[in-house]
């Protein structure tokens, strides 16, 4: 059984095969690429579950850790063009 590795799907499909390889794209996520989750037997709904849940924690987290980078790339850009437009 094959997963999407972006968010656990298993409503993937393949949209090209053959000497390159084949090329999958989910449903769910929009995910496109030849990398996926392959698995020898489905999990059981409980574990899917618990992680789909942790998943969407770590990105939460990821999220907040981001945050502080995104606002300080804003006032480095605003500064810049303060700076360009003064000094020109």
């Amino acid at each position: 059984m094959i997963r999407c590795p972006r968010c656990n799907s298993k409503e993937i499909y393949s949209v090209a095969g053959g000497y390159g390889g084949n090329y999958y794209r989910c449903k769910k996520c929009g995910y496109s690429g030849a990398l996926v989750v392959e698995y020898d037997d489905d999990i059981a709904p409980e574990e899917e579950h618990e992680l789909q849940a942790e998943y969407h924690e770590e990105m939460r987290e990821y999220e907040k850790r981001r945050q502080p980078l995104v606002w300080i790339l804003i006032a480095l850009i605003i500064f810049a063009i303060i700076y360009y437009i003064r000094f020109r």
